[in-house]
């Protein structure tokens, strides 16, 4: 165990925050004879929590195995007022409307490709939704 964790400590990992259960181990016996352990750990480096500050591992119920499943979520789950990029076509007319998609996706984020698209269109969304509701485009998006 001594190698095992001057390992770790050498190759600079870290745990992953976690949820669901505390142990991810056990001997399937009940009552006092009953052990749990947590043996099985996500961990990452410093380039991993560059790219996937938010990412945590979540640990099952164990099923017919003695150890539990644990799945990595490499983000964090949208809260319920989370709403997908959704495009409105009367935002192409716009005379602003090239302007402000060049502006927002020149803009450079860190992270993993998906991660950055991800970045952009809700700098997106938020600028394109005020298109919604200037005074000089609620007229016109009534007719």
């Amino acid at each position: 165990m001594k190698d095992f964790n001057c390992t770790i400590r050498s190759v600079e990992l870290g745990d992953l925050k976690s949820t669901g259960l505390n142990f991810t181990w056990n001997n399937m016996r009940s009552g006092t004879a009953a052990i749990s352990k947590k043996l099985d750990r996500a961990m990452g480096n410093l380039q991993w929590f560059k790219c996937f500050g938010d990412s945590y591992v979540h640990t099952h119920n164990p099923g017919i195995s003695d150890h539990s499943p644990l799945s990595i979520q490499l983000m964090q789950q949208c809260q319920s007022s989370c709403r997908p990029f959704k495009f409105l076509n009367f935002w192409a007319e716009h005379l602003d409307f090239l302007n402000i998609v060049r502006k927002e996706w020149s803009k450079t984020y860190e992270g993993p490709p998906l991660r950055k698209i991800q970045l952009k269109l809700k700098s997106l969304n938020g600028c394109l939704k005020s298109l919604s509701t200037r005074p000089d485009t609620l007229a016109a998006n009534l007719r």
